[in-house]
């Protein structure tokens, strides 16, 4: 199989090759600008298009030089910090009750005045809202939002959340925005000219890219550049002509082309620690008892078929091919962490000869459920479809569609956008295959709720009555070893299911101009991996 991987790599590093090329003579020098003027990136599209956080998709990467929300991070390890607009926080015996102490002085942009309290609660119900869509946003619902004083807010909750801290950390559900903006001027203040508290403030946008400036009021570190343009490119051989070409002095390549950015003189940076796990879901499968969503229709509602199509990939082999140049590691189960609750290191141990590849035993599962003619609909439909922070997707789907082929499965291919995908999953009506991501490794509690639990997230498709209660039963306790227990139970039976495809465990890598950029230093907790935008450092 590494021939026919190698060619479809050839094939795809021959039309960048032609793609670069044609770049470099199509695409005139950049004007000459002060060093320090301002920092283009060339970095994959957000899902939506917007300035409404809460109701868009995959768009932390581009909102976050501009909002904020309440954790901070560590730019090295990654751990929560008192360094952001919250300073302290605390949380009642059963987890109930979370108590957050706010940064005094902290100004919004635009001259919208002082962060309070009061903007803390108004963005609490924009965030949980009835158009609110973001991952993840039904774990933060459900609370009473009250500001104490000016700089104390205390959300309540009826039921046990562990993790709230994650929710307003580096992959922060909730953003703040300014209620004293919106008193005055509304959702469409916002859509014109929104303010946050970030390290750059909202200049403009327009399809494709998005403006920003220095705060030179923010609280933090400040950023090197006046200013930063975000342009939005999926194709993978525009961004590394952009790059070569001095449009860029930033962008977020698949892995295959880093090699071809070094020989030309860029360098390149990465997460501090492993940012985000990937992986295939096995959409549709929404099967709770009397669910007339479930897909029991589709091939892979067949353990057998699951199994087969994970023994059917060659990881390692597809490792090497994605990533040439480090930097992942293949991942054994989906959503379990190490330090997180219910974490078992046995299910690694077994995953070699459980899920490794094994084309011979893909077609004997496959034989003994009858594929293809026990199906009244055989296909297997993979969705080609971009994701922030991993390039390297479109090439892994690809991949994928080969090593089943070579087995005997009916594969489809088909090319998707991410907000499409997440709107099939809200309808529950994504019966399909299609890439996800796990960034960075949510706590189990949040994963749960995300992955395997109705309601989810519009990107998973897992439900029945055995995960749902053994989930709630988990959800509910407070009880150290039990929860830990029963998330370690789950975790087992989510493995010999096969519930879905799980991939890699990779870090945030991208590629820069050495004349332009001198280093950025970024931990790799965001969705997108990379973050911290005030710390890209110019060169001198």
């Amino acid at each position: 199989m590494l021939t026919s991987c190698k060619r479809v790599t050839r094939l795809f590093t021959g039309l960048t090759a032609m793609v670069v090329a044609a770049a470099s003579l199509a695409v005139a020098p950049a004007p000459a600008e002060a060093q320090n003027d301002r920092l283009v990136a060339a970095v994959s599209k957000p899902g939506t298009e917007t300035n409404r956080f809460w109701a868009g998709s995959t768009m932390w990467h581009v909102m976050d030089p501009a909002l904020e929300g309440l954790i901070a991070q560590d730019r090295v390890t990654g751990e929560d910090t008192g360094g952001g607009l919250a300073t302290s926080w605390e949380a009642s015996d059963d987890f109930r009750v979370w108590t957050f102490k706010l940064r005094e002085g902290v100004q919004f942009h635009h001259g919208w005045g002082e962060f309070t309290a009061d903007d803390v609660v108004h963005s609490y119900a924009l965030s949980t809202g009835e158009d609110a869509i973001i991952p993840t946003v039904d774990q933060l619902r459900g609370a009473q939002a009250e500001a104490l004083d000016k700089y104390t807010v205390r959300f309540t909750y009826q039921e046990p959340i562990k993790d709230l801290l994650f929710l307003h950390g580096g992959r922060a559900v909730m953003k703040v925005y300014s209620k004293a903006q919106f008193d005055a001027e509304g959702l469409e203040g916002y859509d014109a000219k929104f303010a946050g508290t970030g390290p750059f403030e909202f200049v403009s946008r327009e399809p494709g890219q998005i403006l920003y400036a220095r705060f030179d009021g923010y609280y933090g570190e400040p950023a090197d550049f006046a200013g930063l343009e975000l342009r939005f490119v999926d194709e993978a051989a525009t961004k590394l002509a952009m790059l070569l070409s001095g449009e860029a002095a930033i962008a977020d390549l698949p892995r295959e082309l880093m090699a071809d950015a070094v020989a030309a003189g860029m360098e390149t940076v990465q997460s501090a620690k492993a940012t985000l796990q990937t992986d295939v879901v096995f959409n549709g499968l929404y099967c709770e008892s009397g669910d007339a969503a479930c897909g029991d229709h589709l091939p892979w509602a067949d353990v057998r078929i699951r199994e087969a199509i994970n023994v059917a990939l060659n990881r390692d082999e597809m490792r090497e091919v994605l990533f040439p140049g480090g930097g992942a590691e293949v991942l054994a189960r989906y959503a379990m962490a190490p330090g997180h609750e219910g974490y078992d290191p046995s299910l690694v141990e077994r995953f070699e000869a459980e899920y490794g590849h094994n084309p011979e035993r893909a077609k004997q599962l496959m034989a003994e459920a009858g594929y293809p003619e026990a199906f009244e609909d055989p296909t297997i439909r993979l969705a080609l479809k971009p994701s922030a922070g991993v390039p390297e997707v479109a090439l892994q789907m690809e991949l994928i569609h080969q090593y089943l082929t070579e087995v005997g499965f009916q594969v489809e291919l088909r090319e998707i956008d991410h907000a499409t995908v997440g709107a099939m999953g809200r309808a529950r009506e994504a019966y399909l295959i299609h890439p996800s991501k796990n960034g960075p490794p949510r706590p189990t509690q949040v994963a749960f709720r995300a992955f395997y639990s109705n309601p989810g997230g519009p990107y998973q498709g897992w439900e029945n009555d055995w995960t749902t209660g053994k989930i709630n039963e988990f959800n509910a306790s407070t009880d150290a070893e039990k929860r830990h227990a029963v998330a370690k139970e789950v975790f087992n039976y989510l493995f010999e299911q096969y519930v879905d495809i799980p991939m890699f465990e990779i870090r945030a890598q991208l590629a820069f101009d050495p004349t332009k950029v001198e280093s950025w230093q970024f931990p790799g907790v965001t969705s997108t991996g990379y973050g911290h935008w005030n710390m890209v450092k110019a060169a001198q």
